[in-house]
Parts: C-alpha cells; structure tokens; sequence
C-alpha cells in the first residue's frame, strides 16, 4: 500500500502539467492605415487595454500606441533615432516597479551590419508626441552579423533575440546588467541556444520555420515563436541554465499552435495573463491588416 502511495506521488510529482488547448483565431480588430507594415507588437502589463506597435524598415524612428483592437492610434516619435530595420519589440521590467517598452533595430537582410541596436523607454500613461530613449544601446553577435526579426524579455530583464534562418535558429542575450549599464560601449550578446528546426520540425517547408517574431510568457516559463504559417510554444524558461534542445519531446516540450494564416504575419504577443496571445500581419496596400486573438482554455 505504502509502496503503490509512493509510485503515485512520484509519477504525479514528476509529470508535467498538460497544458491548456489554444481556441481558433478570431478577428477582434484592425490596425491603423499609418501601421502599414506591422513588424513587432507589445502588449502592456500595467496599463489596461493597451498595445503597441513599429513598422519595419524604411519607416522613421517610432512606434504606435492604441488600444487591444486597434483603436485611437498615436504615433510617437523617439528623439535622434533614425533606425535601419526595426524588427520587434516587447514590453519588460526596468527598475523601480516600472515597465519598459523595448525596440530592436536587429534586421540584416543581407547579413552585414556590424551591429544593431536596442531601445528603451519608459512606458507612460500619456506619451506625449515625442520622448527621449532611456536606455540606447548598440549590440554585436559574438560570431559575426546575423539577420534577426524577434525579439522578446523575460521577466528577470534578460533580453533575447532569436536569428531568422530556415535550418536552425540560434537565441542570444543581453543581460539585464548590459543594457542598463552600457554607457557609450558596445555589448556583446550571449550565445544561448542553438534550435534546429528541421529535426524540430521535420514535416514543415522551409518558410514555416522562418521565426519572425516571439515573444515570452508573463511568468517566463514559456515562450512563443511565429513564422509565417502557424507559431511554435516552447515550454522552456530560456533561464533555466544550460538547455538542450535535442532532448525536447514534441507535445511535451514544445508544441505547435495553429492559426488563422494572414499574409506575413509578423508579430505576436501574449496578454498579461500569459493565457492568450495577439497576432497580426504586414498588409499589402489593398488589404486591411487584422488582428487575431488566441485563447488558451
């Protein structure tokens, strides 16, 4: 009896919690004409209602603040910066029981910038039409450029960037300590983990393991990745220490998420509660760009 009390303790300690079922994308808005290349999204953990969004590149140095259905947009400009691609962006912590909304201008097509660059700053109640950079800070790769369109932080500050590649895609780091002490000095990102898609993902084409945005649960134990034809839930804390990603078991370790597919979809973002997730996409000159909502009951 005791033996058979034992073998039941264990097993349930030791098994991992299923997760909840993702629902069906439903539009539950549209984004602004002046949105008209939706490359990041962030969603606000303090301020209710609240969603913010860059265009990618060739626009100017700014960003987009509406409500969750993409209602009174305004366009807020960051003073002295004229950005190359802006890619992604995420909301985080930054001292003092604030939060802080974080840009990365980590595009590189051609795979040749010899560094790219971080924003942050303050979020606000009430932006005004222009606002300074808290923190600005350039950034290389240890091994040499990389194209990159996600970016995401995780609850501890941490700031991770995961390279676009359709074989394997690596995630690097900024600690906390980097971006808010860097002064005027280059950062160098950490390697953290290299994911190789296609044994992750033997049966996609190649476009569908193409990561074009992620973002970070509100807890940190998980995280997301969009592509262009659904989005990948890992159920991994990207601070757990040293991963290995050829251990991870599909439907136990990470799992995909299958969604209403828009044209370039690009951005992504879960909302305060980590249980559901906001997702929209560039639009071409004669479509609406719409916003998706998921679920996770």
């Amino acid at each position: 009896m005791i033996l058979t009390f034992l073998l039941v303790f264990f097993l349930f300690q030791s098994a991992n919690p299923a997760p909840c079922t993702w629902t069906k994308a439903k539009e539950t808005g549209t984004l602004d004409m002046v949105v008209n290349e939706s490359s990041g999204m962030a969603i606000s953990r303090r301020i209710p209602n609240r969603m913010y969004h860059i265009n990618d590149s060739g626009d100017s140095g700014r960003f987009f603040a509406m409500d969750l259905a993409g209602n009174g947009t305004k366009i807020v400009r960051i003073q002295g910066f004229n950005p190359i691609d802006t890619e992604d962006m995420a909301i985080g912590p930054c001292g003092d029981s604030r939060d802080c909304i974080f840009i990365g201008d980590i595009g590189d097509n051609s795979r040749r910038r010899q560094f790219v660059e971080l924003i942050v700053l303050d979020e606000r109640a009430e932006f005004p039409a222009e606002v300074p950079a808290t923190y600005r800070v350039r950034m290389r790769y240890p091994d040499g450029p990389h194209d990159a369109e996600s970016l995401a932080v995780h609850p501890d500050g941490t700031v991770y960037i995961a390279t676009k590649d359709s074989k394997q895609t690596q995630i690097f780091k900024l600690r906390r300590e980097q971006w808010r002490n860097s002064g005027n000095s280059e950062q160098v990102l950490e390697p953290v983990v290299t994911l190789d898609l296609q044994t992750l993902r033997p049966n996609t084409l190649a476009f569908a393991r193409l990561v074009t945005a992620m973002d970070i649960a509100p807890d940190g134990k998980s995280f997301v990745f969009l592509n262009y034809v659904d989005a990948v839930e890992f159920f991994v804390d990207l601070s757990a220490g040293t991963l290995d990603p050829t251990k991870w078991k599909l439907g136990r370790d990470y799992r995909t998420i299958e969604l209403t597919t828009l044209e370039q979809e690009e951005a992504i973002a879960y909302l305060p509660d980590g249980r559901s997730l906001l997702y929209d996409t560039e639009r071409s000159s004669n479509a609406t760009a719409r916003i998706m909502r998921m679920d996770c009951r």
